[in-house]
């Protein structure tokens, strides 16, 4: 038996610049099997068996090891997420002692993939990779460092360590061959997702789903952990066009939500799909009375805590870009938005017809930058500020 060795655009202005590398590569999922003193087995699962390893030969692994040492590494496995790693392990220690040993046998070397596939094809009950770990294996095959670096700048609201740096085109395909899979609803269903590629994986297929009420029943499922403005952004809405009359009904409630992403998600459907035929100039009015309470605290799929600044601002920012596109498209009805009146940020949702201060002058900027907007409309726009 061998012995083994150790869109939103402007939205992401508001990002600082690059951050460290994490400490342990988020893709990386080890199953080991360590040689105790007296000759027995003991099957574990880590992020990095080095340092494992070297607990468990100072007494701090765990009381089994402690109990019957020496150890020593004989094999690891590497998969590409906790749960399939953690389920190599539970399926590995059901086994008898002769089974693992015909197993062991079969690592040569130190190659921790190769024990990987010596379990998914001999391992009993254990198969082939899950929907999830196949995304989780793709995402590795892709992963640029100086790419992450800079979308951690981009995304202040993301933990930096959850992510990997996947650029889009290749997130897509990938969503595209995971939504082939007949497990592709195991994927869905599993949330949260822990990195921020594999929520952009999970817009990507909502985009796929031809069917209004399991594709509604989906982005409900999928909204409440939406954490940044990009992944908000980039999830398709088409689908939300088959009914216009139902979807708005559910728009209403995304901006009711006091979340902020859940409604910046709801202003987004209403600038992608209501600013032509479904127009209405009670939307402009909804959208302009959309606001996070002072106060209010998060669910906890968002991890709790009251709303940020951040929450603020991202909403704020979508406000202001709906107002641009809505100017671009339904200049007459959206223009009185734009002119100063009496509302101010202290009486922002008191008057309908009216913008908070700051998202108005936001609104205004967006606006001039366009080149959608018209040079005499931008001109009379800078008098409006």
């Amino acid at each position: 038996m061998a012995k083994h060795a150790s869109t939103g655009g402007s939205d992401a202005a508001r990002g600082s610049g690059s951050v460290r590398n994490p400490a342990h590569d988020p893709l990386a999922h080890y199953m080991y099997v360590l040689s105790c003193g007296d000759g027995s087995l003991y099957t574990g699962y880590a992020p990095d068996v080095q340092t494992r390893l070297a607990a468990h030969q100072a007494g701090r692994g765990a009381k089994y090891t402690k109990s019957h040492a020496p150890v020593e590494l004989v094999a690891q496995a590497r998969f590409y997420s906790k749960e399939r790693a953690m389920s190599a392990e539970a399926h590995f220690k059901r086994l008898s002692r002769a089974e693992k040993d015909r197993l062991l046998e079969r690592v040569d070397g130190e190659d921790a993939e190769a024990f990987a596939d010596v379990l998914r094809c001999e391992l009993p009950g254990f198969g082939d990779d899950t929907s999830r770990e196949f995304v989780c294996r793709e995402l590795a095959a892709h992963v640029d460092p100086a790419y992450r670096d800079f979308m951690a700048g981009l995304l202040p609201t993301v933990d930096p360590r959850r992510i990997v740096g996947v650029r889009t085109p290749d997130l897509r395909r990938i969503a595209r061959e995971v939504g082939r899979r007949a497990d592709v609803d195991a994927y869905l269903r599993a949330l949260p997702h822990r990195l921020f590629e594999e929520n952009q994986v999970h817009a990507f297929l909502l985009g796929r789903e031809r069917d209004y009420d399991r594709a509604l029943e989906r982005y409900q499922a999928f909204l409440p952990y939406i954490d940044n403005w990009a992944t908000c952004d980039q999830t398709p809405v088409k689908i939300l066009a088959a009914r216009p009359d139902e979807t708005y009904a559910h728009v209403e409630a995304w901006l009711a939500s006091n979340r902020c992403y859940i409604a910046r998600f709801g202003i987004g459907v209403l600038m992608h799909l209501y600013l032509g035929e479904l127009f209405d100039p009670t939307q402009l009015a909804l959208v302009a009375g959309t606001h996070l309470t002072a106060g209010a605290h998060l669910a906890a799929e968002d991890g709790g805590g009251a709303l940020t600044k951040d929450d603020v601002y991202y909403l704020n920012m979508m406000r202001a870009w709906y107002f641009t596109e809505a100017l671009a498209q339904q200049q007459d009805a959206a223009l009185p938005y734009f002119e100063r009146g009496e509302s101010d940020s202290s009486t922002a949702g008191k008057c309908d017809a009216h913008l908070d201060e700051w998202t108005r002058r936001k609104a205004i900027q967006k606006a001039i930058e366009s080149h959608r907007i018209s040079a005499e409309l931008k001109a009379y726009l800078r008098t409006c500020r």
